[in-house]
């Protein structure tokens, strides 16, 4: 505030120094003046020290529901994230198996269960290992922890043949890929399982084929008899070793010719063929 005014002071001090009133209203005017300027200032001070109070107040307030709300928005995009992938697993083409540490089955699409031919509530829980052929379980028990202890995007069984189990029993041929998934319920592994029981017989059909051709080329070219193989152009495609001793031409001469004039066997004409 101001300077203070004494109470009960005699007007003398509003007088001027000889004496006259003409100074008085002047400076009780000024002193007026003064006390409305003070009470002002101290209104503001006290309105600006509420106002920063309650601007605290709110700041505090204000500070839980932002830190929430960020919290609400990294869980959502979390949930956003972990719908997303639990979409792509089961949209995959191939069966999807997520196993824990312990090796409990955590994670299955609908394409595991086309193949193996379990329910997801059959599978969920469960161990992987109800999923391999009874003759590979021990084994797989010690490939599973050496996984967990060196995990990394890898085949399982490079260079072996691996089967998977049904529901029945029944054992089809499988390729497996492995892939570690940091979660946060702790490292988990995601296989991919391919059924390739379609490639397997298509494989061994043209081992059979091939096995075939080679054993009827063995009994064209023993065969005491003369055996010509043309294309129906008449281009020659095969001459066995009796042609070759019958007709005196060798294969390299015969094969890929269109042509060819011969003696025929037992007698002195040309036998030919054009």
């Amino acid at each position: 505030m101001g300077r203070p005014i004494a109470v009960g002071c005699g007007l003398d001090k509003f007088f001027s120094a000889g004496g006259t009133l003409g100074a008085a209203p002047r400076k009780i005017e000024r002193v007026l003046v003064r006390l409305k300027v003070s009470s002002r200032r101290d209104h503001l001070d006290a309105s600006e020290a509420s106002g920063s109070a309650s601007q605290v107040m709110r700041e505090d307030a204000a500070r839980p529901l932002t830190q929430e709300l960020a919290s609400w928005h990294q869980e959502e995009g979390e949930s956003a994230a972990e719908r997303r992938f639990q979409l792509v697993v089961e949209a995959a083409p191939n069966a999807m198996v997520m196993v824990n540490r312990a090796g409990e089955i955590v994670l299955v699409n609908a394409q595991a269960e086309r193949v193996f031919e379990y329910s997801r509530t059959e599978l969920l829980g469960q161990p992987i290992e109800m999923l391999v052929p009874e003759r590979f379980r021990s084994g797989h028990v010690e490939m599973r922890a050496s996984f967990f202890a060196d995990p990394r995007p890898r085949p399982m069984g490079l260079g072996r043949d691996l089967f998977g189990r049904e529901k029945d029993g029944s054992e089809f041929p499988v390729e497996i890929g492995l892939n570690p998934i940091e979660t946060d319920e702790g490292l988990m592994v995601l296989a991919a399982v391919v059924d390739i029981t379609e490639r397997k017989a298509a494989e061994r059909a043209l081992q059979e084929s091939e096995h075939r051709a080679r054993s009827l080329a063995a009994i064209v070219e023993s065969s005491d008899d003369s055996i010509v193989g043309t294309t129906l152009d008449g281009l020659v495609t095969s001459w066995n070793k009796a042609a070759e001793r019958i007709f005196g031409y060798s294969a390299e001469e015969m094969i890929g010719s269109r042509s060819y004039v011969l003696p025929c066997p037992g007698t002195e004409m040309k036998c030919s063929k054009s």
